[in-house]
């Protein structure tokens, strides 16, 4: 189990040293060694930035750099203290101001008809993860957004890479702080784990989410079926709803909620018939 001490982003894009406060780097060092003790065996390199672009993007470019140099991927964490260039689905931007929880998962080879069930599996994990932390109430936006009173807690996106080797990369973001800035699309606005257990309940909550998520995903990954069920029932969206998607090419298409399909795509039925949405974001319902 090992772990390194990677340089930070600045805003403008150079690259700049971690704070060099006294005491920094021990405190940088120990939570790194803390992550790749909880995550033994599943995680083999912890990559840890107080403040990074996106540990989405890091972790693309870490699969771009070992499929160029034909190395093998470690089971890897990335994890941020702060992002300057959040992106959630559709590179819509993801407020990411210091205090939140930002990671993404680089787990070994994921079984071929596990991959398109990810979102739906990352989903049930943060949602696991985040009543272990004390929250109640949780639902699920289709097809992978968490939220508390109809409002944005956390959020995921899955990338992968197919090949002879199929690179998977699974990012959450959870506004562990409250966000002062607005979501993107979203009509109401987000809300924190302080918000909703309390401040200093959230802090010292946010490593054990971080912990719980990877090692609960882990577990689906391998046993699908008791996610899923968790996914289905915890979905905001009822038959009959109305609702609005954007699809994966950004076209905006509205009906009313049919349903689910067995892979989890969802059902949408419109004037001329029922449509099969196999991946895109609710925008309204």
């Amino acid at each position: 189990m090992g772990f390194r001490m990677p340089s930070a982003h600045r805003r403008d894009g150079r690259e700049a040293a971690l704070d060099d406060r006294e005491g920094s780097s021990i405190d940088v060092n120990a939570h790194a060694a803390e992550l790749a003790r909880a995550l033994d065996p599943l995680v083999e390199n912890v990559v840890l930035f107080e403040l990074v672009d996106s540990t989405h993007a890091v972790a693309l470019r870490l699969i771009d750099q070992v499929d160029v140099e034909g190395l093998g991927l470690r089971p890897t964490i990335v994890i941020a203290g702060a992002q300057s260039r959040g992106v959630g689905r559709g590179e819509r931007r993801w407020e990411s101001p210091p205090g939140g929880l930002y990671l993404s998962w680089l787990p070994s080879p994921v079984p071929d008809h596990v991959v398109a069930r990810l979102p739906m599996l990352a989903a049930s994990a943060a949602c696991l993860a985040l009543a272990d932390a004390g929250v109640d109430e949780l639902g699920i936006k289709w097809p992978n957004d968490i939220l508390v009173d109809d409002r944005k807690l956390a959020g995921i996106l899955v990338h992968c890479r197919y090949g002879a080797v199929h690179r998977v990369t699974v990012s959450l973001g959870v506004n562990i702080i409250p966000i002062t800035a607005p979501d993107g699309d979203a009509s109401r606005p987000p809300i924190s784990l302080a918000e909703v257990i309390g401040t200093e309940a959230a802090t010292a909550a946010k490593l054990g989410v971080a912990v719980s998520f990877v090692r609960n995903l882990a577990e689906f990954i391998t046993n699908s079926a008791p996610a899923l069920e968790r996914w289905r029932r915890l979905l905001v969206h009822r038959p009959g709803d109305p609702i609005s998607v954007r699809t994966a090419s950004g076209a905006i298409e509205s009906g009313t909620f049919a349903g689910l399909t067995e892979d989890g795509f969802l059902r949408l039925r419109q004037a001329s018939g029922e449509r099969i949405i196999s991946g895109g974001d609710v925008i309204e319902s």
